[in-house]
């Protein structure tokens, strides 16, 4: 009983590491799309304002 209470254990462990590695990854990911969204945005907003100045 107390080996299989053990593997139960690290079974969760391993989960919890897995989980914890797959969310550091969305984390990233949500970041590195903001990031490209706030650029494109930066983009249309330098081509409007030097169009209208232009």
């Amino acid at each position: 009983m107390q080996i299989s209470s053990e593997n139960y254990i690290s079974v969760l462990t391993d989960q919890v590491k897995n989980l914890t590695i797959e969310n550091a990854q969305l984390k990233a990911h949500i970041l590195d799309l903001e990031a490209k969204a706030k650029e494109a945005s930066d983009d249309k907003t330098e081509k409007s304002s030097s169009q209208s100045a232009g």
